[in-house]
């Protein structure tokens, strides 16, 4: 899918219900900035409309998904879920990096960052070691990133299909690179 390009600081309207607002001020642990934008919503019909630009959308995705991957209440759990999904589609749809495409094809190897093989590297040899895969408590730890940092990454690399894992399943991530392709872990 190609996403489409907007000017960076570009502001995306969000819409979301005043529980989904209010669930998020509450309980995750959103930048002070976010907040205030959140606070000051606008109703729009049955909903509230704030107007966010990408960085921002991304910040707010990992503080729900976080929140959501941690809350013991299973109704709460699925507003922010179902909140974060929205938010994703909308990150899936744009974009404020200018597109430039590489002089010669990249090699199959190089379908992720170097941070991302960092991660897959770490996913596959913690699963190798104790037999099942690493929580994100574990990733918070060996990469010491705060908790929406990790699963953000995750995130990505579900969409980006070099994981897969089972929603709502603890220490259910599967790494789909072959082993071969993953960089030392160093």
């Amino acid at each position: 899918m190609i996403r489409k390009y907007i000017e960076p600081g570009a502001r995306l309207p969000v819409k979301l219900s005043t529980r989904e607002r209010d669930l998020v001020i509450e309980r995750a642990f959103v930048d002070p900035d976010i907040e205030a934008e959140l606070r000051q919503a606008v109703p729009v019909g049955p909903k509230l409309l704030v107007k966010l630009n990408l960085d921002d959308i991304d910040d707010l995705l990992g503080c729900v998904s976080a929140e959501a991957n941690h809350c013991d209440d299973a109704k709460v759990q699925r507003v922010l879920e179902a909140f974060g999904d929205r938010l994703a589609a909308l990150l899936g749809q744009f974009t404020d990096e200018p597109s430039v495409k590489p002089a010669v094809p990249l090699p199959p190897k190089a379908r992720f960052t170097a941070k991302q093989g960092r991660y897959l590297a770490f996913i596959h040899y913690y699963s190798q070691v104790h037999r099942v895969p690493p929580a994100e408590a574990d990733l918070q730890r060996y990469f010491k990133v705060p908790p929406p940092a990790v699963h953000t990454m995750i995130l990505t690399l579900e969409r980006l299909g070099l994981i897969d894992r089972t929603r709502g399943k603890a220490r259910s991530i599967r790494v789909r690179v072959p082993a071969t392709e993953l960089p030392d872990l160093s």
